[in-house]
């Protein structure tokens, strides 16, 4: 992917982000689900901005139709899919007009998906699927990109829930929580400040550039062995996917990580993203992070593992030098002693961040790496200060 390219999709993912608060993951999600051609789910109360969220993907790629439509169980199909042409139904051709419709639309968002009839569900099968339309005898390519629907509950009945199953991504949109967004949401309402607006910043052309640059990602067999793990585990768990599922999967990690501005795909990418895709009931989700969390440790992670490290070791160190050891010759001996094992033990801390900062199998953003080099400068300090109070005691 050029240089330019990529400061388009990321200046496109942060004007969204400007626009919408505290939907970061369900952007970079629903971003990933087109790059994949894949389609997402939004689950959540009313007046969560979904539907709002959804126009403002479509609208910042230049060139692409929108489709959106409140389901309800009197839907009628030519309400989605276009009326019956008059004209050729005289002719014996039953036949749609789907321009300006749901055949026609780069991105499609269905809301209320659930109370559609099962004839509209049906209907929408392959355009799901294989992204097809029948239409009378002929059978129409759209250009849909993804299917983006919602619904304010998960359904109960069997049947609906293995239809949900076409939604890959599938997060759940929460109301705002912190307080600084709420305030910025009021003043924004009032008019104090000005929305930022999501202007155009892809065209079709950008978008088909970058699914295939989706498609060129660099797969690790350090990531292979990372994502079999995973599942094996979630397996022990009781969380299994289906074949296809796994390999919609592995498509989407891979939009995934484009939309991150990676050319490799991490095992830590599988964070904030499989967790809205693999579960079968809601309260799978927290199985799914602690499986994460113990297989796929963060770099963020790793190296707050390493500060507490350190705070214990200067702790212990700083309690050990301040006793009192005068004319305690057995005493002052076994000082010597810790200290050099705290001296060992927080070299050995050192030397852990100094190579999780030279490892190529760990993604970390420029302010962890910022943040990891700073780190390694203070256990430095750290060291020196053990060696330093060993060489006094010593001598």
């Amino acid at each position: 992917m050029n240089d330019v390219l990529f400061g388009k999709l990321q200046n496109f993912r942060a004007s969204l982000n400007a626009s919408t608060l505290e939907r970061e993951h369900v952007i970079d999600g629903l971003l990933a689900s087109i790059l994949a051609k894949q389609n997402a789910f939004l689950l959540g109360p009313p007046g969560t901005g979904k539907s709002d969220l959804v126009r403002s993907v479509c609208g910042g790629i230049n060139g692409a139709n929108y489709f959106g439509y409140l389901l309800t169980p009197t839907t009628d199909p030519s309400e989605l899919f276009g009326p019956v042409a008059v004209t050729k139904l005289l002719n014996d051709e039953y036949t749609r007009d789907v321009d300006g419709y749901l055949p026609s639309a780069h991105i499609a968002f269905m809301d209320e998906l659930f109370r559609g009839s099962s004839a509209i569900l049906n209907s929408l099968l392959s355009l799901l699927n294989e992204r097809t339309f029948n239409n009378g005898k002929q059978v129409v390519n759209t250009p849909l990109q993804s299917i983006i629907a919602a619904t304010n509950s998960w359904p109960q009945e069997e049947s609906l829930q293995a239809f949900a199953d076409r939604f890959l991504f599938r997060p759940t949109i929460e109301l705002l929580k912190k307080p600084i967004s709420k305030r910025t949401l009021d003043e924004w309402t009032v008019g104090i400040e000005t929305r930022p607006e999501v202007g155009e910043f892809l065209t079709l052309d950008d978008l088909t550039e970058l699914q295939a640059a989706a498609k060129q990602i660099k797969v690790s067999e350090d990531f292979l062995d990372r994502f079999t793990s995973v599942w094996q585990m979630l397996e022990q768990r009781s969380i299994t996917i289906s074949d296809r599922r796994r390999v919609q999967i592995l498509k989407f990690l891979k939009a995934w990580a484009i939309v991150q501005g990676d050319e490799e795909l991490y095992p830590d990418h599988m964070h904030n993203s499989i967790v809205h895709i693999v579960y079968n009931e809601p309260e799978d989700q927290s199985t799914i992070k602690e499986i994460l969390e113990q297989e796929i440790p963060t770099a963020e992670r790793l190296f707050a593992d390493a500060k507490r490290a350190a705070s214990g070791i200067m702790a212990e160190f700083s309690a050990v030098k301040a006793r009192d050891y005068e004319g305690n010759l057995g005493a002052l001996n076994e000082m010597v002693s810790q200290l050099r094992k705290y001296h060992k033990d927080m070299n050995t801390v050192k030397e852990k961040v100094d190579e999780l900062l030279d490892s190529s199998r760990i993604r970390m953003s420029l302010n962890v790496r910022s943040k990891a080099v700073k780190l390694l400068q203070n256990l430095q300090n750290n060291c020196d200060v053990i060696a330093k109070a060993l060489n006094e005691f010593s001598s």
